[in-house]
């Protein structure tokens, strides 16, 4: 890995300006004209263009602006996982958020609101779409940008990373006649993928599915599955479209959140007299913990949700290792005991290529020497991430065991019984098959600091 080159290929050199296609959120191209020619006119047009092209095309999904008096810090979020980058003067910065802003069609002028748009641009041929945020705080004013391709680009189980026999359980799970599946996560974990993704897998063409949900929270919509609005902001409940709509005789019923006692009952009534089923999700950071969590919020309904919940699937995003990069190393007999792994079954493990620091690249004699830096990692040593998943069956076992204790430690060494794999388990798996590695796994799973 490591060679002698003229030039030193870690530093990054001038890009040439990127050929974005900005298309501003306004009514007309009269209108659009207008707004890219005023955009255009202002000194740092050019720095707002290459701040958008090099976040794009160094994979960064958000971009974050903190302006202070000293100047701009500049950050992107590449693979969960946030970067410095060079920062900007405040001259340069004030001008580059006049365009972004000008280019969202906000005020430039307002630096204490609160401040949010939509903004459509394309790039190499696939078009993206920016969230903008902008927000006034005591050090002067913070901007987030998040960065979605506006086509979805994982679309199937095996895209999250989830493995083959999982994939099959989970649609069972779904393609059940009567029960409730419960999809859960934390925030930042990947859960409104896995919800669509999921939802997507289930069999929509045989079975009548219909989604009841609130106006604001802007559902993806989905082939074959009729959405149904409230508007929770003018007060109406999803009890003002639910009852007419049990009259159609919907076979499965979907609820991106079960908003509250009156709601949950009735759909239990559903699941359990009528032989319905359906599917929700809920924040947790495990799948046991979603199920203790579900029915502990819904009380009235605690007997009736245990019973009819089938399934819960939660997951963890990690870093997918660089298929180009990464380093094999063979095991010690330990760690594969450590791990869970059988002595024979697995050669060898996989870890990330980091570079050395400048100081360190040097040779025997002590002469400068060149790291030649992954092109399809930029030297990151991942590339992409993936989910592992925890994916619970809930069976009369399991709900007796939650009847006699409903401790978390007694409610996964029950499951286990059944097969039930932690995150960890999984998680050991996907470091044995080169998906990810050890440190990844580790760095993932450490408990929270408090």
């Amino acid at each position: 890995m490591l060679k002698r080159k003229k030039k030193d290929s870690t530093t990054r050199g001038e890009m040439p300006l990127p050929a974005i296609d900005f298309k501003p959120p306004v009514a007309d191209k009269k209108e659009e004209q207008g707004v890219l020619i005023a955009c255009r006119g202002i000194e740092q047009y050019n720095s707002a263009v290459m701040l958008l092209g090099q976040a794009i095309s160094g994979r960064a999904d958000q971009i974050l602006l903190d302006f202070s008096q000293q100047g701009v810090a500049v950050r992107f979020r590449v693979d969960g996982l946030w970067e410095n980058m060079p920062p900007m003067d405040r001259p340069t910065g004030d001008g580059t958020l006049v365009v972004l802003k000008k280019l969202c069609v906000l005020n430039p002028q307002d630096r204490r609101s609160r401040q949010t748009a939509k903004l459509a641009l394309k790039l190499n041929g696939t078009d993206w779409i920016v969230e903008f945020m902008s927000q006034g705080v005591p050090t002067g004013e913070r901007v987030l940008m998040r960065l979605e391709p506006k086509k979805t680009v994982l679309n199937t189980l095996a895209d999250l990373g989830m493995r083959e026999k999982m994939q099959q359980q989970l649609r069972d799970l779904l393609n059940t006649d009567v029960g409730l599946f419960l999809f859960s996560g934390m925030p930042g974990q990947g859960l409104p993928t896995t919800w669509r993704v999921g939802l997507e897998s289930a069999d929509r063409f045989v079975r009548d599915f219909h989604s009841i949900e609130d106006s604001a929270s802007h559902e993806p919509e989905l082939i074959n599955i009729a959405q149904h609005k409230f508007n929770a902001a003018a007060g109406e409940t999803p009890m003002t479209i639910l009852k007419s709509l049990l009259l159609k005789q919907p076979d499965v019923l979907v609820f991106p959140a079960l908003p509250d006692e009156e709601v949950t009952k009735l759909i239990c009534e559903e699941v359990l007299e009528e032989k319905r089923y359906a599917i929700t999700r809920i924040a947790a950071e495990s799948a046991v913990e979603a199920l203790l969590k579900l029915i502990g919020t819904y009380k009235n309904s605690t007997r009736e949700l245990l019973k009819m919940t089938n399934g819960v699937i939660n997951q963890r995003l990690i870093r997918r290792l660089c298929p180009d990069c990464r380093v094999p190393f063979q095991p010690t007999p330990q760690l594969l005991q450590k791990l869970g792994i059988p002595s024979g079954r697995v050669q060898s493990l996989y870890q990330p290529f980091i570079p050395p620091p400048p100081e360190q690249r040097v040779d025997a004699n002590g002469k400068p020497i060149e790291i030649e830096i992954c092109k399809t990692c930029d030297g990151r040593g991942y590339y992409g991430r993936a989910a592992i998943f925890e994916l619970l069956h809930v069976n009369d076992q399991l709900r007796q065991a939650i009847q006699q204790n409903p401790s978390p430690a007694a409610v996964v060494q029950a499951a286990k019984q059944n097969g039930f794999l932690s995150f960890q388990e999984e998680g050991v798996l996907s470091v044995a098959t080169g998906l990810t590695s050890l440190q990844e796994l580790q760095r993932v799973l450490a408990p929270k600091k408090k």
